[in-house]
C-alpha cells in the first residue's frame, strides 16, 4: 500500500526532473513544502505566476530577461549596442552567463545552449540549442557580416569536452575563430562557482 499521498508524490516528480534532484531529495522538498502555511505557498504559487507572466527567453542568446512588452525580443545584453556582437561566448547555462558578466571584462554576446551533451542520452542533442549557434554563424556568413570568435566557456567535465568537441566539428568548416577558455578551472569544476578573478584569467589566457 503507498502511504504517501498523491499529490505529494506528484509534486516529489516535478522536483525530479529540476537538475541536480534525485529521488530521495525530491520526496524530502515535497513534504517539506506540505508544511508551509497557506500564506508561504501562496507566495510561492504568485512568484511562480509572475515569472511566467514577466520573464522571456531572448530569441539571441537565450537568456532569461524581465519584460513585460510583448514587443520586447532580445535581452538587455543583446540590444546593448555598445557590445562587440561578432564575437559570441557559448556557455551551458543562464548562471554561467551571469558569473562570467559579473567580472565586467567580457564585452561580447552570448549564447546558452541549455545543458550539455551526454554519452549516455543521445537525444540530448535535440534540447540543446546548438542547431540555432549554427545557423547563427551560417546566417552572419551569408550577410557578409561573419562573427570574428566564438569563445567555448563550458564546464571542464567529460560532458564539457564533448560537447566542446562536437562544437568545434560543427563550426570549424564555417571558417570561424574558435577559442576556449583557459587554464583555471579544475577538472570537474564549475564555471558558476569560480570566483570573478579566475573567470576573468580563464577568459584572458583563452587559446
Amino acid at each position: 500500500m503507498d502511504i504517501i499521498p498523491n499529490e505529494v508524490n506528484k509534486l516529489a516528480g516535478f522536483f525530479k526532473n529540476l537538475p541536480g534532484i534525485g529521488s530521495r531529495q525530491s520526496s524530502r522538498l515535497a513534504f517539506y513544502v506540505t508544511h508551509y502555511s497557506e500564506k508561504n505557498l501562496k507566495e510561492i504559487a504568485k512568484l511562480i505566476w509572475d515569472i511566467s507572466c514577466k520573464t522571456k527567453i531572448c530569441d539571441n542568446c537565450f537568456f532569461v530577461f524581465e519584460s513585460e512588452n510583448k514587443k520586447d525580443f532580445l535581452c538587455p545584453i543583446c540590444n546593448d549596442t555598445s557590445r562587440n556582437h561578432k564575437m559570441i561566448c557559448v556557455v551551458e547555462g543562464d548562471t554561467d552567463l551571469i558569473t562570467i558578466e559579473k567580472t565586467g571584462k567580457y564585452k561580447g554576446e552570448y549564447h546558452i545552449l541549455g545543458g550539455l551533451l551526454s554519452n549516455i542520452d543521445e537525444a540530448k542533442e535535440n534540447k540543446l540549442t546548438i542547431k540555432q549557434l549554427v545557423l547563427k554563424v551560417r546566417k552572419a556568413i551569408q550577410n557578409k557580416d561573419p562573427i570574428d570568435e566564438i569563445i567555448l566557456a563550458l564546464n571542464p567535465t567529460s560532458e564539457g569536452y564533448l560537447t566542446t568537441l562536437y562544437l568545434k566539428k560543427l563550426l570549424e568548416p564555417c571558417g570561424v575563430k574558435i577559442t576556449q577558455i583557459g587554464v583555471g578551472i579544475p577538472y570537474g569544476g564549475e564555471i558558476e562557482f569560480a570566483d570573478p578573478e579566475t573567470i576573468k584569467e580563464a577568459m584572458k589566457r583563452r587559446e
